[in-house]
């Protein structure tokens, strides 16, 4: 679901064919260089996240789409191209001009374009990409990814935000592979632990969804605000439910329900962010009996849930 006239956040999940154990170590480092290079081509930020063995989390910005000029184009292109694949399409451009071909220059410069600020566009690259160098690293066929991805539109409030990135950041926790979230190597967190500054951008980001204008908030204070939301998330979210062994899927505990509206739902926020999620998807594809709401508490107040029902029109 995209809102339009404004930056959005979301929530989204993506998982291993068969819920198998394949984002090994090395496979975690190699997705979470596609994501980072993915990110600088598309312009969709990526705030936090969480590599699993067999799935990943991420929550992400989507910023208001823009003209991007020339010079910028070609940067971006060096992301996701590297200079030898950039050079080789401006290459190819060039040469276009000379046999009076300019509109086959202005139809592949196009063509990138639309591809920015997409979340689409984002989640079918960095996988489609990840995928096929996986096949072909280790000589099989076939799909990696089970799934295309599913995505949950959040409310930009500090408290909405920071529950759901504790959410994904004590996945590990909540599978038995790690004692505190600030272990874990592949997690925004974790980065942010270690200095990463994109990590640490990510964090005060969720904790300051809308910068004040004059002064931001410090990154060291962000850093340690979302630690300790972190931490008090344990109980809730912390709770081991998986075996979190790598030979088999997680079995999770029936004295512990999942928290679907974290993963399946269709929006998180305030009430009035609901309503204005609820009207443009009204406008789109489902009818008022086709959408559920739920209302929930956390620390600094309470949100709604909207999700999807299995009514018919």
């Amino acid at each position: 679901m995209i809102l339009p006239d404004e930056p959005v956040f979301y929530h989204c999940t993506s998982k291993v064919r068969g819920r198998e154990m394949l984002l090994t170590n090395g496979e975690k480092r190699r997705l979470h260089e596609l994501m980072r290079r993915v990110s600088a081509f598309s312009g969709v930020e990526v705030k936090t996240y969480c590599l699993m063995d067999n799935h990943f989390h991420m929550v992400v910005k989507v910023p208001l789409k823009r003209e991007v000029g020339e010079a910028e184009l070609v940067a971006r292109m060096r992301h996701l191209y590297g200079d030898a694949g950039t050079e080789s399409r401006l290459a190819a451009w060039a040469l276009w001009e000379k046999k009076g071909q300019a509109h086959k220059i202005v139809a592949a410069k196009a063509a990138l374009r639309k591809r920015f600020f997409n979340l689409s566009d984002f989640f079918k690259t960095m996988k489609e990409r990840f995928a096929k160098d996986f096949n072909r690293r280790n000589d099989v066929a076939g799909v990696f990814w089970s799934e295309r991805f599913r995505s949950v539109v959040l409310a930009p409030e500090n408290g909405i935000l920071t529950t759901v990135g504790a959410y994904a950041e004590l996945n590990p926790v909540r599978a038995g592979v790690i004692g505190k979230a600030v272990q874990y190597d592949w997690s925004g967190f974790g980065a942010a632990s270690r200095g990463d500054p994109l990590a640490l951008e990510g964090i005060r980001d969720l904790i300051e969804p809308v910068p004040k204008k004059n002064k931001r908030l410090d990154i060291n204070t962000a850093f340690a605000e979302y630690g300790e939301i972190i931490v008090q998330k344990v109980p809730e979210f912390g709770i081991r439910v998986g075996t979190g062994t790598k030979k088999s899927v997680y079995t999770h505990s029936t004295e512990r329900p999942n928290i679907p509206h974290y993963i399946a739902g269709v929006a998180l926020g305030s009430l009035k962010f609901i309503a204005k999620a609820s009207l443009i998807l009204l406008a789109k594809t489902l009818t008022i009996q086709e959408l559920a709401y739920r209302r929930y508490d956390y620390a600094g107040g309470e949100y709604y849930s909207a999700t999807r029902t299995m009514r018919n029109r």
